[in-house]
């Protein structure tokens, strides 16, 4: 357990001043799900449990946030940052390929596929990567829409997607 909460705060940089809120729901099969709600930038996701914000902070010009909740040793994630580079696009496979691999290395991560992927109109870039030497794995999201880029991460024992870590996925709108 502790390695899956130290893998957690591989963040440095987190956004100091973001509005959200947090919504307890329930759906059908009575489990509870938290609905958080952000207006700047403005982007909401369902956690599978009640999550926490890590840290917040502006650095280097970077506003980031970093929300996680663990549940059932799965730690899911919601990571953003607001870059003021115009440059930084959807379109920008560059950036995005150099935003994984940063992400990757730091976590000390073996690569076991990516590709892109669409919702909507928003493109983005998926991975999937093991941490032998703790057994774990990862499923990974990078969307970057008006120069937020958004990192929706998922570290589990599992390998493969369950339909837990798909709906947190797909939770994700903008």
């Amino acid at each position: 357990m502790k390695n899956f909460l130290t893998l957690s705060f591989v963040f440095f940089l987190i956004y100091s001043n973001v509005n959200i809120t947090a919504q307890k729901v329930k759906n059908s099969s009575s489990d509870s799900h938290f609905v958080l709600n952000s207006e700047k930038p403005k982007f909401q996701i369902t956690f599978p449990c009640k999550f926490n914000t890590e840290e917040n902070n502006t650095k280097n010009g970077l506003k980031s946030g970093l929300y996680r909740c663990v549940k059932s040793e799965d730690v899911f994630m919601l990571k953003f940052t607001e870059h003021n580079n115009p440059a930084v696009s959807s379109d920008n496979k560059v950036y995005t390929d150099a935003a994984l691999e940063s992400f990757t290395a730091g976590i000390h991560a073996a690569l076991i596929k990516k590709y892109a992927f669409k919702e909507k109109k928003l493109k983005g870039l998926e991975a999937f990567m093991k941490i032998a030497d703790k057994n774990l794995y990862v499923f990974y999201r990078l969307i970057i829409y008006k120069q937020v880029q958004y990192q929706v991460i998922i570290i589990t024992k599992s390998n493969t997607k369950t339909d837990e870590i798909n709906n947190f996925f797909n939770s994700f709108k903008i």
